[in-house]
């Protein structure tokens, strides 16, 4: 099994490179030097000269019908739909790294979510649910790396049971199939080293690599012909124009060259940074503020990474934030194939705090005078003081894990990478349970992404469709036509 998700990794690495070949072969700006330094990278996403080869898309001009801010996977996922309805829709995908889903979309477990946690009748119920059948069926037909290995949510003892319980009846209602719930002798069978009272058993629960999934996603863009993607564009200014949008920017941590693209409607999902982002276009600042959080993971050594087969679970802890530290296989083309232990969910001193003494002012001062903030830390010390303290001691974070798998050890682990989460608190510190759009901005050109976390990345061809359908009701998509150069 393990050659052939291996085998499947390569094949889809080497899908990405010849379709990325192609792709680029038919931009007429291409330097020999940069085709071959590409040529020599072992994984297209990491591709040092990747700004250089996105801005010269297939269709490259300063006007465009749609602009839409943020290369992570939503912002990916929402131009490739644009352009697949409109066949005259001109796109520009502006992205403020030097690479796409560098934050979120490419530092997360990779779990395909089957929909049981979430409220039904919700956006996100219905968006994991759907996002979750769409992103099997888009990774079988661009062959790439993808494994429905399933899922146990485990509970310890009789208190935690009653919660998979209900964990059922929600999945249930959202229309989750297949789901069981196993007594901890069946749970033994499926998973020997992991000792509990019961689990929850969703067998449609997958793994996948979103990072190449969102690469993927770009490639369809940029052979459409009618779209293009800007690497090492911050947007940092947006002026109402007359028949508009005016985007103005520029590399992030300079002073020069500005750079600038006019777009009759913008979209923004801007991750971590969609607060300021929709200030910047008129929105409303208190409607979701962002805070952010830093889930970091260790991996089992290889002699261990047979310690699970699936995804194992504790139940959600409540607040809101994390569901556990938990063990996931990992079907990753940049990392390999691992057993990754976490993530924890410690407050970030840094939107961009990849490391627990990355600090920035601005950031932390946005989190502290956030008054929905404190009453979430305030309700739930646990995840606001024992988070941080467990980010910084590999015991306090691998006992969390031990309650169900009592025979980890810290040798048996190694240090691995860290994401960080974006998450937007309510009145009385609650996190927000649903996506958030800001509808008819600037004077109905802009709609704004405000809050898109877990399991967004499941949902997000399905979330696609969502700000599609809102773009065609508050824009008049039908009838635009970018202005050419």
């Amino acid at each position: 099994e393990i050659k052939q998700q291996e085998h499947m990794l390569t094949r889809a690495s080497t899908h990405l490179r010849v379709s990325s070949l192609v792709a680029r072969n038919q931009i007429i700006w291409q330097s020999k030097r940069y085709i071959h330094l590409w040529q020599q990278s072992d994984i297209y996403s990491t591709d040092k000269h990747q700004s250089e080869d996105y801005t010269r898309g297939l269709y490259h001009g300063s006007s465009y019908d749609v602009a839409i801010v943020g290369g992570g996977i939503i912002g990916m996922a929402t131009a490739r739909e644009l352009l697949h309805r409109h066949p005259e829709l001109t796109v520009t995908v502006l992205e403020k790294e030097r690479e796409l889903a560098a934050h979120q979309s490419g530092h997360n477990s990779g779990v395909i979510h089957a929909g049981i946690y979430y409220k039904p009748g919700s956006q996100m119920a219905h968006t994991c649910v759907r996002g979750a059948k769409l992103m099997y069926e888009y990774c079988e037909e661009r062959k790439l790396p993808v494994e429905r290995c399933g899922k146990l949510i485990v509970a310890v003892d009789e208190k935690e049971h009653a919660i998979v319980e209900r964990l059922f009846k929600t999945a249930t209602a959202n229309g989750v199939q297949g789901l069981e719930i196993l007594d901890g002798s069946q749970v033994k069978k499926m998973e020997p080293n992991i000792k509990v009272y019961s689990a929850l058993w969703s067998p449609n629960t997958g793994i996948v690599d979103y990072s190449i999934v969102t690469q993927s996603l770009a490639d369809e863009i940029l052979q459409s012909g009618r779209g293009d993607i800007r690497l090492a564009f911050e947007a940092k200014k947006f002026e109402k124009t007359s028949d508009g949008v005016m985007i103005i920017g520029g590399e992030p941590t300079m002073e020069g060259p500005k750079l600038s693209i006019k777009a009759k409607y913008v979209i923004t999902c801007a991750g971590f940074y969609s607060d300021r982002v929709a200030e910047l276009t008129g929105g409303v600042r208190s409607l979701a503020r962002i805070v952010t959080f830093r889930g970091s993971y260790y991996q089992m050594k290889e002699q261990y990474r047979g310690i699970v087969k699936t995804n194992v679970y504790p139940v959600p802890s409540g607040g809101g934030i994390p569901v556990g530290i938990h063990f996931t296989p990992t079907v990753n083309t940049r990392r390999g194939r691992q057993t990754i232990v976490g993530p924890g969910a410690c407050l970030t001193f840094s939107r961009e705090g990849y490391r627990f003494f990355d600090f920035k002012f601005k950031d932390v001062w946005d989190s502290i005078t956030n008054m929905h903030f404190w009453s979430f830390f305030i309700k739930n010390p646990s995840l606001s003081i024992g988070e941080l303290y467990k980010d910084l001691n590999k015991k306090a974070f691998l006992d969390s894990a031990r309650k169900y798998c009592p025979d980890l050890k810290e040798e048996m682990v190694e240090e691995s990478f860290a994401g960080v989460m974006s998450q937007v608190f309510n009145t009385g510190g609650n996190a927000a349970s649903d996506y958030i759009f800001e509808r008819k901005v600037m004077e109905g050109r802009v709609l704004n992404l405000r809050n898109a976390p877990s399991p967004a990345a499941t949902g997000s061809l399905a979330i696609a469709e969502i700000l599609a359908n809102i773009a065609e009701e508050d824009f008049d998509i039908k009838s635009a036509v970018a202005v050419s150069n």
